[in-house]
């Protein structure tokens, strides 16, 4: 046991990060008075915001939105942590599911469309990706819900206007995403 002198609360070892520069193993401030400390310094000197308020951060269409949209559109489903390799959710029929989102592009300064950033992935069972216009407004205009063995041959795939109906054979209604999008944004207002 040990006593945080941010806190005064008295906690156990491992309520302490470890340190080897102290005798007793463990850092001088317990682990949730150091967090609110980072964190502090981070915003407050640094600037920084968290993922899931900074809309310009990549990884916030990826997973603060899209997986938001998943667990809207999909019952039973069970999220893996963030960075798991291979895919982010099993569906009810254990299915693993790998989201990938993108914000339109113009391809080749010419067509309309979206990259997805497929990276050989052999584990997942289907990848759901999911088209936005832009990372502003976040509106849901196409998905597609894709076999693994389609895509995981390639390191990224890309659909475009003139590309679009190949993928009509596993193309999503859009209606329940917009509705879940909508949602997100009367809650940020």
């Amino acid at each position: 046991m040990k006593r945080c002198p941010v806190c005064g609360e008295l906690k156990e070892l491992s309520q302490f990060n470890k340190s080897k520069k102290a005798k007793d193993g463990c850092q001088y401030n317990c682990r949730q008075c150091d967090n609110k400390d980072s964190t502090k310094y981070n915003r407050g000197v640094l600037g920084r915001i968290s993922m899931s308020e900074n809309k310009s951060c990549s990884n916030y269409l990826g997973i603060i939105v899209a997986e938001r949209l998943v667990r809207h559109l999909f019952t039973d489903v069970v999220r893996m942590v963030n960075n798991n390799p291979g895919y982010d959710f099993i569906c009810a029929k254990d299915k693993k599911i790998d989201v990938k989102s993108s914000c339109i592009i113009l391809n080749n300064k010419k067509y309309p469309g979206w990259k997805f950033h497929i990276r050989k992935n052999q584990v997942a069972d289907y990848f759901l990706l999911l088209a936005f216009n832009n990372r502003d407004d976040l509106e849901p205009l196409h998905q597609w819900l894709i076999p693994g063995y389609v895509l995981n041959h390639l390191q990224r795939t890309g659909i475009s206007m003139p590309t679009m109906s190949r993928w009509d054979e596993w193309k999503q209604p859009i209606d329940q995403a917009q509705i879940c999008c909508n949602k997100m944004k009367e809650v940020e207002v």
